[in-house]
């Protein structure tokens, strides 16, 4: 077994930095856009059961690029680093 072939610790690790952070950071931003849509939709009389809704899909819908991002950061860095770092002998090229 090699040094850069990975392990189920190394997904099991990748899997869950991306779950937490993008977690927080899906919950951040999507709390700030339902905070600015709420108080604009509030201002200019929208009932208080339709703001829910559509913060709440807006919310959902803002968070989804900081779910890829942080998806896109992680395993680069913690998946596709120890893949690439693999000797050509171990891969076996398609012909």
């Amino acid at each position: 077994m090699k040094a850069t072939e990975l392990k189920e610790i190394d997904y099991l690790k990748t899997w869950a930095l991306v779950t937490v952070c993008a977690t927080a950071g899906g919950f951040v931003v999507g709390a700030l856009i339902g905070g600015i849509f709420g108080g604009v939709l509030g201002a200019m009389g929208v009932s208080i059961r339709t703001i829910k809704v559509i913060c709440g899909l807006l919310g959902f819908m803002a968070g989804l690029p900081v779910s890829y991002l942080f998806f896109r950061i992680f395993v680069s860095r913690l998946i596709v680093c120890k893949i690439a770092g693999q000797t050509s002998d171990t891969i076996t090229p398609v012909t």
